[in-house]
């Protein structure tokens, strides 16, 4: 959403996509399908980033009780230890 309102203010004050592209570090692919969108639309796909479900939320308390027991556990055994399940 920030980079959104960066990329309108720098547009608003004349410079070129190509020219916001380089002063933001991003490319210029990235400066033109946020252009693409409209606020509401912009908005709509911030929010459904908050909520994306993660491939590991399942197994969450499991891994955790795993590391509350074994502190000193490796990602590689919790790893293991999943794929054993």
């Amino acid at each position: 959403w920030e980079m959104y309102m960066e990329i309108k203010q720098l547009l608003k004050q004349g410079f070129s996509q190509t020219k916001i592209a380089e002063k933001l570090g991003v490319s210029r692919t990235t400066v033109y399908r946020h252009l693409k969108r409209s606020p509401s639309e912009m908005e709509e796909w911030v929010d459904s980033l908050q909520y994306k479900k993660k491939k590991l939320d399942p197994y969450k308390e499991l891994i955790l009780s795993w590391l509350r027991m074994h502190p000193d556990m490796s990602a590689a055994q919790v790893y293991d230890w999943l794929l054993e399940k």
